[in-house]
C-alpha cells in the first residue's frame, strides 16, 4: 500500500539458501484497512526451477506473476533450454521498475531458483525497483524488521532442509507475534536440482506482544 511519501508492504517474505537448495516462504494474510484474506498464496512457481514471493499490491503482484510465467515459457521454447534465474530476475525487475514509475504499482519480490549456469541463486527485487543478489538470506515486508534479527543470529550456510524449515517457522512465529499485517500461516517452497516442491503449508496460532 502507498500513503503519500510512505511505501509500506504488509507481509512477511523470506528466502534463504541452505545446503541442498533454496527455500522461499511467505505468510498468507492480505490487508487493506482490515484483514481481507488469510488464504492468499504469495509464493509462486514461475518455472520448473524458479520461484518468487510477492508483497505489495495483491492484484499487481498476480499480474506480474502471469507475465513472468509467460516470458519464461517463451525463453524455454525459443532457446530450447530452461531459463536462468538471472534472466527471470532481470525481466521481473524491468517490469517492476517500469510500472512503479508509470502506473504507481508497488510490488516487492524475492526470487530464487537453480540453473546449471550459476547453481543456486537468490535475489531481492525491492519495491523501489532495486535488484540485489543475495548469497545467504533475505527478508522483506512489514514483518521483516522482526525476522531480520532471527536470521542474523541463527542462519548458517550449511543448514539441512529440516533445519532451514525449523528456522523459517521460528521467523514466522516471531513475525506473527509482532506484526498485525502478517498472519494466516505460511507457505514454503523448496527448489533443488530436481525441481520445485511445496515443503510446508502451516497455520500458526499466536498472540500479539502486549504492551506493559
Amino acid at each position: 500500500m502507498t500513503n503519500s511519501n510512505i511505501i509500506k508492504t504488509g507481509t512477511t517474505c523470506i528466502g534463504l539458501i541452505f545446503k541442498d537448495g533454496v527455500l522461499l516462504a511467505a505468510d498468507r494474510r492480505v490487508t487493506s484497512y482490515k484483514i481481507d484474506s488469510e488464504k492468499f498464496d504469495k509464493v509462486f512457481s514461475l518455472s520448473s526451477h524458479i520461484v518468487s514471493t510477492v508483497s505489495g499490491g495483491a492484484s499487481d503482484a498476480q499480474l506480474f506473476m502471469r507475465i513472468i510465467q509467460s516470458e519464461l515459457k517463451l525463453i524455454e521454447l525459443k532457446n530450447e533450454r530452461k531459463p536462468y534465474v538471472s534472466e527471470a530476475a532481470m525481466i521481473l525487475n524491468s517490469i517492476q521498475y517500469n510500472t512503479i514509475r508509470t502506473q504507481g504499482s508497488i510490488v516487492g519480490l524475492i526470487l530464487g531458483g537453480y540453473d546449471p549456469k550459476k547453481g543456486y541463486s537468490l535475489y531481492n527485487l525491492a519495491v523501489d525497483g532495486t535488484i540485489v543478489p543475495n548469497e545467504g538470506y533475505v527478508t522483506t515486508g512489514s514483518g521483516s524488521i522482526f525476522v531480520q534479527g532471527v536470521l542474523d543470529n541463527d542462519y548458517k550456510a550449511n543448514l539441512s532442509e529440516k533445519e532451514a524449515l525449523e528456522l523459517i517457522e521460528k521467523c514466522f512465529k516471531t513475525s506473527f507475534k509482532n506484526d498485525n499485517a502478517s498472519g494466516g500461516g505460511f507457505v514454503a517452497k523448496i527448489i533443488t536440482k530436481d525441481g520445485v516442491r511445496e515443503a510446508s503449508r502451516k497455520i500458526i496460532k499466536t498472540e500479539f506482544v502486549k504492551e506493559v
